[in-house]
C-alpha cells in the first residue's frame, strides 16, 4: 500500500543510480514486515531547479504515503527503514529526508482495471 515518492535533484543520479535507489527502498520496506512487497508502490521524480537553504547542494526528500491508521512507532519505524536502505549507496547528497503522509483511509480510492 504505501506510496513512496522519491524527489530528487537531476544531478544527483542517472538512471541506472536512480533504479538502485527505487530498489533499495522498495527492498529495505518489503524486508522490515511493514507491508508486503506486492503491495509497495515506488516512483522517483528529479526536479531540476531548487534551493537548499539559500544554496545549491543536491538532495533528495522522500514521501512515504500511507493510509491513516498506523501508529507513531510504526511511521517512526518506516522512515528509519527507508533511511537504513539507502545508507549503503554512495549518494552525493547533501541531505536526505523523509516524510510520512498519512492518507485518509474514507477517501482514499483505487480501481483495478481487468486485464484482457
Amino acid at each position: 500500500m504505501p506510496h513512496i515518492i522519491i524527489e530528487y535533484a537531476d544531478q544527483l543520479a542517472d538512471d541506472a543510480e536512480v533504479v538502485a535507489i527505487l530498489q533499495a527502498v522498495h527492498h529495505a520496506i518489503a524486508d522490515s514486515g511493514l507491508f508486503k512487497a506486492n503491495q509497495i508502490k515506488t516512483r522517483a521524480c528529479p526536479f531540476r531547479q531548487f534551493t537548499n537553504a539559500g544554496g545549491n547542494d543536491p538532495y533528495i526528500h522522500i514521501q512515504a504515503r500511507i493510509k491513516s491508521g498506523r501508529d507513531a512507532d510504526n511511521k517512526k519505524r518506516l522512515g528509519e527503514v527507508i533511511l537504513a536502505g539507502l545508507s549503503a549507496l554512495k549518494i552525493n547528497a547533501s541531505v536526505i529526508t523523509v516524510e510520512i503522509i498519512d492518507m485518509d483511509r474514507d477517501s482514499y480510492g483505487k480501481h483495478v482495471p481487468k486485464q484482457q
